[in-house]
């Protein structure tokens, strides 16, 4: 074989192979990812709206019919730092024992995703907020006007998050 053979068969396999996995692998786009991989994401969820940038909350978010959808971005080099999804309406509740709560994050994310909430466990709540950790991400759940909310954190930012809202319970604090 020449040697300009094995090379194009061996790039050839390479690019083969990349294909492949990125097929098998579904995309997500969680805290801790630029949010222009985010944004490119939320285009391929149905259930998910477009996302437009929000000066006025640090990132991007979105509407499509009763599900608001946000990515916040507060880090200079555009790294998401949350996610949050709220559904209103009343019909859905984020819980980890609510099955149409967790098919609807495994219909937005994935299964691990879903099974990362649904396996999480109970740390605190704080004013409204419920706070869950899981294997690979922290969850937060709150009951807002007239719907329910979710947020994913980043595991490592858990007890910030905690601590945070503890200290804007008893000072006044610009969420």
């Amino acid at each position: 074989m020449s040697k300009s053979f094995k090379l194009n068969y061996l790039f050839n396999a390479t690019v083969s192979a990349i294909a492949i996995l990125l097929a098998v692998t579904p995309a997500n786009a969680l805290p801790g990812q630029n949010i222009n991989t985010v944004v490119k994401w939320a285009k391929t969820r149905p259930q998910l709206p477009a996302l437009r940038y929000n000066s006025e909350a640090h990132g991007y978010d979105g509407t499509k019919g009763k599900l608001y959808f946000y990515a916040d971005v507060t880090s200079e080099d555009g790294t998401v730092t949350k996610e949050g999804i709220t559904v209103s309406g009343g019909g859905l509740k984020f819980t980890t024992k609510n099955a149409n709560a967790v098919k609807l994050l495994q219909n937005i994310y994935n299964s691990q995703i879903a099974n990362d909430f649904q396996k999480s466990r109970y740390v605190t709540k704080v004013g409204r907020d419920l706070y869950y950790r899981g294997q690979k991400f922290a969850y937060i759940t709150a009951e807002v006007q007239d719907g329910s909310s979710l947020q994913i954190i980043p595991l490592r930012s858990l007890q910030e998050f905690i601590d945070n809202a503890k200290y804007c319970q008893t000072n006044q604090c610009d969420l």
